[in-house]
Formats: C-alpha cells, structure tokens, sequence
C-alpha cells in the first residue's frame, strides 16, 4: 500500500471490511490487501460489541454482504451469525 497514491472512487477498486469502504488506486493494491486485511485495516469496531480493537490473523471472521467481518471474540462472532441483519455495517460507497 502506498498511502501519496489516492484511492479511486471506481466501485470495481473498493472492499469493505466491517462495513467500512476501502478504496485502491490499483487492482494490485487491492489483490494485495484482500489477502490479508487483517494485515493493512488498522483498528476496527467489533459490529457486536461496539469496541475498538486491532484485529490479526487469528481473529474470528465472517463473510456477510460484500467483504469479510471480524471480532474480538468467538463469542460476538457467534452473535453476528446468528442475526446479521441486525449487526451489519451499511456504508456509501
């Protein structure tokens, strides 16, 4: 990632990660950062709990509506999967 490079406003250059909108100025750059999110998102809310944490690979993940979500514990990913409709991060893009 090369944060001088402005993310492109294309729909086809943006992944969500939590409901939040990430935008690339390249397909290389977003390949690179769909493979690791974990990796290159900085600090998330917990769409559970509420709470700010840094997630790592290690971290349990969902795949709802668009992009991968992730938790601070086996416990409000449990949550989430059982009522996502209820949790879920809407965003503009």
């Amino acid at each position: 990632m090369d944060p001088r490079r402005l993310g492109s406003l294309a729909a086809e250059l943006q992944y969500r990660v939590n409901g939040e909108v990430y935008r690339f100025s390249s397909e290389r750059t977003l390949r690179q950062f769909m493979k690791s999110p974990t990796r290159w998102c900085g600090q998330l809310r917990d769409p559970v709990t509420g709470r700010c944490f840094e997630p790592s690979a290690r971290s349990p993940e969902a795949y709802w509506v668009g992009g991968p979500y992730f938790f601070e514990s086996d416990s409000s990913k449990t949550v989430f999967v059982e009522d996502p409709h209820r949790y879920e991060v809407i965003r503009g893009i």
